[in-house]
């Protein structure tokens, strides 16, 4: 389970991060208690006294006087509320809050368990060799298609993308490194110590390249089913920029909050 607690923020502070919200033309995600489906609007300017942002948008998604949960960022802090749907004259959507905000404490930098909910893979360029026009290992001088076959056999989603590439799923994943499930016959390509260069974090709609990522451990893992061998390995990433920390940081934090943030705040306000 997620550890992730929520403060209530008294009547000036609420004020004020609305009012800060709409004045930067922030974006917020609404959504119904239940429901997958999260619409994200910008705000256009917020109402102290009627307690009103106004968002820049008229599509309508929601009934007037409709029970909605949202959710916003402000300087790297996540907030939540309860709002009443309304619908203002000119037919722009407004949100009437409550007296009270609540912020979330869980920090935008911590781990993301990827398996099994969220699609992030793993990238790696392998060593290899041509030979006849077939690529073969050049520590094992086994054959690509048998490595490939295997891999796939054993490994949640792990396929082959192209002549000395593989892509595996993401086991969890941090700023600093990430864990990774294999195969005995691929286990060879990745012995502790190792180092790739530029690796690839696949997310669904980017990629991000790390310059080098280095084998820190590889052990034996008890399989679900016990005819397949499985090692897990854990992967530390080298001398990483700031930016790249930041940038898997940033796409950390969102996948948790459209997940784990939204249905933490549905079970809170029950």
């Amino acid at each position: 389970m997620s550890q992730i607690f929520f403060s209530k923020q008294d009547k000036t502070e609420t004020r004020s991060r609305l009012s800060l919200l709409g004045q930067s033309r922030g974006l917020v995600t609404i959504w119904t208690k239940g429901s997958k489906d999260k619409h994200s609007y910008s705000t256009l300017q917020f109402d102290k006294e009627r307690m009103e942002l106004v968002l820049n948008t008229s599509a309508i998604h929601f009934k007037q006087g409709d029970l909605v949960l949202c959710a916003f960022d402000l300087r790297g802090m996540n907030f939540f509320a309860e709002c009443t749907y309304q619908v203002a004259i000119d037919g722009h959507a407004v949100l009437l809050f409550k007296e009270h905000i609540f912020k979330s404490e869980r920090r935008t930098s911590y781990r993301l368990m990827t398996y099994p909910l969220y699609e992030v893979w793993a990238v790696f360029e392998l060593p290899e060799a041509y030979e006849g026009g077939k690529v073969v290992d050049l520590k094992t001088g086994s054959s690509q298609t048998g490595l490939f076959k295997n891999f796939l056999s054993i490994v949640e989603g792990g396929e082959a993308q192209k002549d000395g590439q593989i892509k595996i799923r993401i086991q969890d994943l941090s700023t600093t490194g990430m864990a990774l499930h294999v195969g005995e016959q691929e286990i060879g390509y990745f012995k502790k110590e190792t180092v790739f260069d530029n690796a690839i974090i696949r997310f669904s709609d980017e990629d991000i390249v790390i310059p080098k990522a280095k084998i820190v451990y590889a052990v034996d893992y008890i399989s679900q089913d016990k005819n397949i061998k499985k090692y897990k390995l854990g992967v530390h990433f080298e001398e990483l920029p700031t930016s790249l920390d930041e940038k898997i940081g940033k796409k950390i934090n969102e996948l948790l909050r459209q997940n784990d943030h939204n249905k933490d705040f549905e079970n809170f306000v029950k």
